[in-house]
């Protein structure tokens, strides 16, 4: 198996993976009725959102994707996309799109090279910085900086996460599908 792309952020002037959703109406390519494929080993799902935070809100503003239908999405007709190395198709610009979505996210930035796991998304513990945002119908409603309870997680315990508990098939199930997930609950 191989990392996992994050969908990228832009906030606050500065660049960051998405590395964490607990909540709803996150866009997904599903959304727009666009059928994905495997764009390469490390983007299983075919596709990679790009987010931005305009005047307090979330919109999706572009999107790089592996598809054969690619339908014009908010009047923006797709171009030949320029991550060819991921094998994608189709990418999506200056959509401004306002999401609707209600819960919060992870942002990270600075990953830690040594922190890197080759398997699903990276660990936030694996991030310099790590801000935590609330969400409400797309408006950001308050931010928590998390960079330093990551630093604490890291150092107590840097591979917590990083394999299976045990080689059992229900532990390295479990690993696999939490690899995967971008679920979180920071402990």
């Amino acid at each position: 198996m191989t990392a996992q792309a994050p969908d990228q952020f832009r906030y606050e002037g500065e660049q960051y993976s998405l590395i964490g959703i607990d909540g709803t109406d996150l866009y997904e390519a599903g959304d727009f009725r666009i059928e994905t494929q495997m764009a390469s080993t490390a983007c299983w799902r075919g596709y990679i959102m790009i987010y931005d935070c305009i005047g307090g809100s979330l919109f999706l503003d572009g999107m790089h994707v592996r598809t054969q239908n690619a339908p014009a999405i908010n009047g923006v007709d797709p171009i030949d996309s320029s991550l060819k190395m991921l094998s994608f198709t189709h990418a999506y610009e200056n959509l401004r799109l306002k999401t609707k979505f209600t819960g919060s996210m992870l942002l990270g930035k600075d990953f830690i090279d040594s922190m890197y796991v080759h398997m699903g998304f990276q660990r936030a513990m694996a991030y310099g910085k790590v801000i935590e945002l609330q969400i409400q119908d797309g408006d950001i409603i308050s931010e928590s900086d998390l960079s330093e309870r990551m630093e604490k997680l890291r150092n107590q315990d840097p591979d917590k996460g990083a394999q299976p508990e045990s080689r059992a098939d229900e532990d390295v199930s479990k690993w696999i599908s939490d690899s995967f997930s971008r679920d979180y609950d920071i402990e």
